[in-house]
């Protein structure tokens, strides 16, 4: 049985790849990080929708890592050129205000792309022009990289920046080893009570996604656990996203982050895996998450900061309707 370790909660949000209702890649620009969904909760910052941003600037008060370099490319579906262009300085309300951003200094940068096997892929970045969305949802700027593309690539940083780590999905597992891995991942999760709603109390758990992450020192567990109150009338679910690691040579786990959503299917936050890495400029392992809401979403940063401790250390500003 894993016993719990230093756990760290927060918020990311995802983009959902074919109906892209949100996108991104990132650049740098001096800003501040708000958590909220900017179609509903936006910060207090007042800016003028004719105003430009420059490539240039710090995102230090954001938290984005500048190891993994200036920008980060996301696919909007797995063969597609087509890709959304993040900015990692913005907050909430500084994205919905901006109708043009000055990317001049991305333009026709070399990327590396990763997808769950790691490293996939080189191409190109080019850069779209940019246009309003007609439903007056808030959008990234847009751009693709040079086909061919890789099946299955989902995100792209400046050349050099990482070292693509391969992700084995528990649906690729033997028989065997899913079902250890999955139960590995239920007895974890039963053991983060913390947060969670008295409602779900005796309802089982199961895994809807889960990796394992393998290095020379440790063995780490991705996995969302999921469980259901299943009425007619008042369906609810309740997600939760967890990391768990365990040293070469032992056989307990211990959790070194987690992050709980509950609700309605309108209201929770659901999570996606794109791609793990390690930054090449400090070594240090990074997971590349998304968190979802119905409309919209976020992505963001989840970093190993040391022995079984796994912080999110950025997050895009929210798109979506």
């Amino acid at each position: 049985m894993p016993r719990r370790a230093t756990s760290v909660c927060g918020k990311l949000s995802d983009m959902k790849l074919c109906q892209c209702k949100w996108c991104s890649v990132f650049v740098i620009v001096l800003t501040a990080c708000s958590d909220n969904p900017a179609a509903k909760n936006r910060d207090s910052a007042v800016i003028d929708r004719r105003v430009s941003l420059s490539v240039a600037g710090s995102t230090i008060r954001t938290g984005w890592d500048s190891a993994a370099g200036p920008v980060m490319v996301l696919a909007t579906s797995r063969l597609s050129t087509a890709v959304m262009i993040v900015l990692p300085g913005l907050t909430d309300s500084m994205l919905a205000a901006t109708s043009h951003f000055e990317l001049h200094g991305l333009a026709n940068i070399p990327v590396d792309l990763f997808g769950s096997k790691g490293l996939v892929g080189s191409s190109t970045l080019q850069l779209s022009s940019q246009q309003s969305d007609s439903a007056g949802c808030v959008s990234w700027p847009g751009g693709q990289v040079l086909a061919p593309v890789p099946v299955g690539w989902r995100i792209a940083l400046e050349k050099g920046r990482a070292i693509g780590l391969p992700l084995d999905s528990m649906e690729g597992m033997t028989g065997v080893d899913s079902a250890q891995f999955a139960t590995d991942v239920v007895n974890i999760a039963l053991l983060l009570t913390g947060g969670a709603d008295p409602v779900f109390s005796g309802i089982p758990f199961f895994v809807r996604k889960g990796y394992r992450l393998m290095t020379s020192s440790v063995s780490v567990i991705i996995a969302e656990a999921v469980r259901r109150i299943n009425e007619e009338a008042n369906p609810r679910e309740e997600h939760l996203l967890l990391v768990a690691e365990r040293s070469t040579g032992n056989a307990e786990y211990l959790v070194g982050f987690h992050v709980r959503s509950a609700g309605t299917e309108e209201s929770l936050e659901t999570s996606e895996i794109l791609s793990a890495l390690r930054l090449a400029k400090t070594n240090r392992l990074a997971i590349v998450v998304t968190f979802d809401r119905e409309d919209g979403g976020k992505v963001g940063l989840l970093e190993r900061l040391g022995p079984s401790d796994w912080r999110v250390v950025w997050k895009s500003a929210y798109s979506g309707c």
